[in-house]
């Protein structure tokens, strides 16, 4: 058994005891719209500069480097339009 999440379907997430609602979009145009909520490699990057190089960005820290997790999330609040972003071990539950 497990305690399977459909992260398509999350509504809000709780960091650090705070209560966080995710913005959902339409992005295909389609009239249904989808959540900004999504997992992928967590990095941290920077830019020098170079707006007119690829890629606009100088990686700082990549995923994994020096056994830190690599695993990361990253939603828009809905309040804000501020990005979230973390390691997914910051999340302490998750409303669907």
């Amino acid at each position: 058994m497990s305690l399977a999440i459909d992260i398509d379907k999350i509504k809000g997430v709780c960091i650090a005891g705070h209560w966080y609602d995710v913005h959902w979009q339409d992005n295909y145009g389609d009239g249904e719209e989808t959540s900004t909520f999504f997992f992928d490699a967590y990095e941290f990057v920077t830019n020098r500069g170079y707006e007119d190089k690829w890629p606009p960005h100088h990686l700082e820290h990549g995923g994994g480097a020096y056994d830190i997790c690599a695993e990361g999330f990253q939603f828009i609040d809905a309040k804000t339009a501020n990005i979230i972003s973390g390691p997914s071990t910051s999340i302490d539950a998750v409303m669907t």
